[in-house]
């Protein structure tokens, strides 16, 4: 893994990546301080799995500097999704997020379905069910048993109204399903993005 720094329109934005290939960008949760540790266990496999991944820690979190007074909307952290793919080179890019970055993974998708081409979520914070049935991408999504941030029972709220959803449930890994059982996930991952039409 390296650092690295992502100039875009309002700031830098800092992240570690690895690999070549299709871009995966990952996105943290709200509370994680260093965002793009959350998935640092998944840097490494995907790489080798033939994936330029890139985990960052979004504008205010981390490294990264703030923008404005430092609490991204939903809207302004889409913005920067689309700025750091822009930056980055990638027309198209798979995104990885987990929690709150679930949330604007699926907002990125949804508002600009031709940057977005699949999504690998980890107890997504969304709330828009609604929209879900209009989602093109197909989806990976981990939960596990133990998340007592968003409850597993959630999880339904997807795979009832994503047209191509599969999910991977894990007895433990509390609100960190997909890194906490990177062993067993990763794998997973890395065939579904190398499924279909080429990611990226």
């Amino acid at each position: 893994m390296e650092a690295i720094w992502i100039d875009i329109p309002s700031g830098r934005v800092f992240g570690m990546t690895a690999g070549d290939g299709p871009l995966v960008l990952g996105l943290h949760g709200w509370s994680q301080r260093n965002g793009w540790h959350t998935w640092e266990p998944l840097i490494e496999p995907l790489a080798a799995g033939g994936f330029r991944v890139v985990s960052v820690d979004m504008p205010g979190w981390g490294k990264s500097p703030a923008v404005g007074d430092g609490r991204l909307s939903s809207e302004q952290a889409v913005d920067v999704v689309l700025a750091l793919l822009d930056s980055l080179g990638a027309e198209t890019a798979a995104l990885m997020g987990k929690s709150w970055g679930g949330g604007v993974a699926l907002r990125a998708a949804l508002d600009h379905p031709k940057r977005i081409t699949k999504l690998i979520l980890s107890a997504p914070a969304f709330r828009d069910f609604g929209r879900l049935a209009q989602l093109p991408q197909p989806v990976l999504l981990a939960w596990a048993e133990d998340d007592d941030v968003i409850p597993i029972g959630h999880a339904e709220s997807y795979t009832d109204h994503v047209p191509d959803i599969r999910l991977e449930t894990y007895e433990s890994g509390g609100h960190s399903a997909a890194p906490e059982n990177a062993g067993d996930f990763a794998p997973k991952a890395i065939t579904f993005l190398k499924e279909g039409k080429a990611t990226g």
